[in-house]
């Protein structure tokens, strides 16, 4: 076993030192031509592999626990999955017509949906490639005749997956998973949010990972970093060592001050929030001493064979107003594509999906669908503090539209003598150079903005963030994108409205220091990063950060930009700098 070093995207800070432990032991590599004659009973075994999947998920979801009742719905849609006609019924016809084994047919049925869902322009979406492949991987492993997982090792060790779904996790001993290595999923996916959640650290989508990693080899999870070390040495090992040991000190001290305000050091309080995928992070908002929900997804209850009818998303937005309350929950209405939300992958049918039918423009165009959550929205709203946050706004008459769906609504509501919330904030999403441009106008038609900076860069960058060729180009502290963010935040303090940002640059030390130079009011990021956030704003100068923020609005070379924010943060951080991951000097080019 030689030493190597993959990298990955941290997606649960930490550092684990332990052996490899592969999740799944099954070989799954029968990709067989059969003759006509074999088809029937290559498609009979198939349907039998899957109601193998579904027995053994049903099985499973009686043990997930109740801090984690949550994600028995994510389990209770792969079963759904397993027998779904996008999956099944594709690889029925694929044994079929191409003379393909089951588990060929399985293999390449998978592939291509998952291609479908990793094409999409919304990282939620993206991440849902993870649930088919959770699907396909049991599938498989029923096919093989071996359902075994790696479930009975109790040695403590780092577990490494292609993928991991919730009920893999839910079939394991999780006091025994010092690390998670996955090769595929992103920040959003299930494996992040749960190993953030159980304070594992995790990164995703390792490059060569299933390739080059052997079973029981010593590995070195840098959740910090982003780097995987296979077989270190005692030095690494050393250095590594202490080096988890000084960062869970200083997790430790940040949790303690966790409920804190968030400071300066002259006296600049600053907001800082928590970004919500579902109600199963509903557990960590009080632990992570956040200042409210700066943005909670609504997508996940639309991923169900069924639209949730009104009731159903009253129970959930209430239940996330009520644990929050009294602080503020900003919800971000709908914010998918295509024209049928159970059949996401229809999105591929437009050209180009990103900048498609997608966000506010998709729900004024089935505006069926949005005023059954507006409704909901507004009934949860008599209930906490709920704000509503409309996604890829371009045109003031969008939001105008919405003010009027709201007016008839409430008129609905009050002649069904239902409790809500008439006059909830509304505010926009400012992601859309036309948003950005016209950001005077939205501002007197809004009670906030909130600035998504990934997708803000990569429209004004005009790039497609999935595109390795231009990837250089999604750059933080390009002119454009410093200035753009300054003339939004401008333009919303001259009509008195607060501006937030709850896009990755928030969480990212060199990103905070800007945005806070800039004069934004709130940033939020995932609960697991709120502690850290609010212990670097206690020790940052207000003044300084303005300074630093003008050095670099006035510079037009993206690299002295960079060496001004290092240079800073270096000097009001030393050595704690490299507690925080930081995607500003790591997702692009120098």
């Amino acid at each position: 076993m030689a030493r190597a070093v993959l990298f990955g995207t941290p997606v649960s800070p930490g550092i684990a030192i332990g052996r490899v432990r592969f999740m799944h032991k099954a070989r799954q590599d029968d990709e067989r031509r059969i003759t006509a004659a074999e088809v029937a009973a290559e498609q009979e075994t198939l349907r039998a592999a899957a109601e193998g999947v579904r027995a053994s998920l049903a099985a499973t979801m009686e043990n997930v626990p109740e801090d984690l009742s949550e994600y028995r719905d994510v389990i209770a849609a792969q079963m759904e999955m397993a027998r779904d006609p996008k999956l099944l019924k594709a690889t029925l016809a694929r044994i079929e017509n191409n003379l393909v084994c089951a588990s060929w047919a399985l293999k390449l049925t998978v592939d291509e949906l998952c291609a479908l869902f990793r094409s999409m322009d919304d990282a939620y979406l993206r991440d849902r490639a993870q649930d088919i492949r959770a699907v396909g991987l049991r599938l498989r492993e029923h096919l093989a005749e071996d359902p075994a997982r790696n479930t009975e090792d109790e040695t403590p060790g780092v577990l490494v997956a292609e993928d991991l779904s919730p009920a893999d996790v839910m079939e394991l001993n999780l006091d025994r998973v010092l690390g998670i290595l996955t090769a595929e999923g992103g920040p959003t996916s299930h494996t992040a949010i749960l190993s953030r959640g159980m304070h594992i650290p995790c990164l995703a989508g390792v490059t060569g990972l299933m390739d080059i990693a052997r079973e029981n080899e010593i590995v070195v999870v840098d959740g910090l970093g982003g780097s995987v070390l296979l077989s270190p040495d005692e030095t690494d090992e050393a250095r590594f060592a202490a080096r988890r040991e000084e960062y869970t000190a200083w997790e430790n001290l940040t949790l303690k001050s966790a409920r804190w305000p968030a400071e300066m050091c002259d006296g600049v309080r600053v907001e800082v929030q928590a970004n919500l995928e579902g109600t199963n992070e509903l557990a960590a908002l009080a632990q992570c001493g956040a200042d409210g929900v700066g943005l909670y997804r609504t997508e996940f209850a639309y991923f169900t064979d069924r639209l949730p009818s009104e009731e159903d998303l009253l129970t959930e937005y209430a239940a996330v107003a009520q644990r929050a309350a009294p602080d503020r929950v900003v919800f971000r209405t709908l914010d998918v594509g295509a024209d049928k939300m159970l059949h996401a992958q229809a999105v591929l049918k437009e050209p180009n999906p990103a900048l498609g039918l997608r966000g506010i423009r998709f729900c004024l165009r089935h505006q069926g669908i949005f005023r059954t959550q507006l409704r909901a929205l507004m009934r949860a709203g008599a209930m906490g503090n709920v704000a509503i946050m409309l996604p890829m706004i371009s045109c003031l008459d969008e939001v105008q539209q919405v003010r009027r769906i709201m007016q008839e609504l409430h008129q609905e509501l009050a002649a069904q003598n239902l409790a809500h919330a008439p006059l909830l904030p509304l505010g926009v999403m400012v992601e859309t150079p036309a948003a950005a441009l016209i950001c005077d106008a939205l501002a007197r038609e809004c009670d906030f903005f909130s600035i998504g900076t990934n997708d803000l860069i990569h429209y004004i960058m005009g790039i497609d963030r999935n595109n390795r060729h231009v990837a250089y180009l999604n750059e933080p502290l390009h002119p454009a994108v410093v200035r753009s963010l300054k003339h939004i935040i401008d333009a919303a303090h001259r009509e008195g409205i607060g501006v937030s940002v709850c896009g990755e640059l928030a969480s990212d030390p060199f990103g905070l220091a800007l945005l806070l130079g800039m004069g934004v009011d709130t940033v939020s990021a995932a609960p697991r990063f709120v502690p850290g956030m609010k212990h670097l704003i206690r020790q940052f100068n207000a003044q300084t950060c303005m300074e630093l923020a003008n050095s670099v609005l006035l510079s037009t070379d993206v690299a002295a930009s960079k060496r001004m924010v290092r240079e800073a943060l270096q000097q009001s951080l030393g050595q704690e700098l490299a507690f925080h991951t930081t995607s500003l000097f790591t997702h692009s080019h120098p």
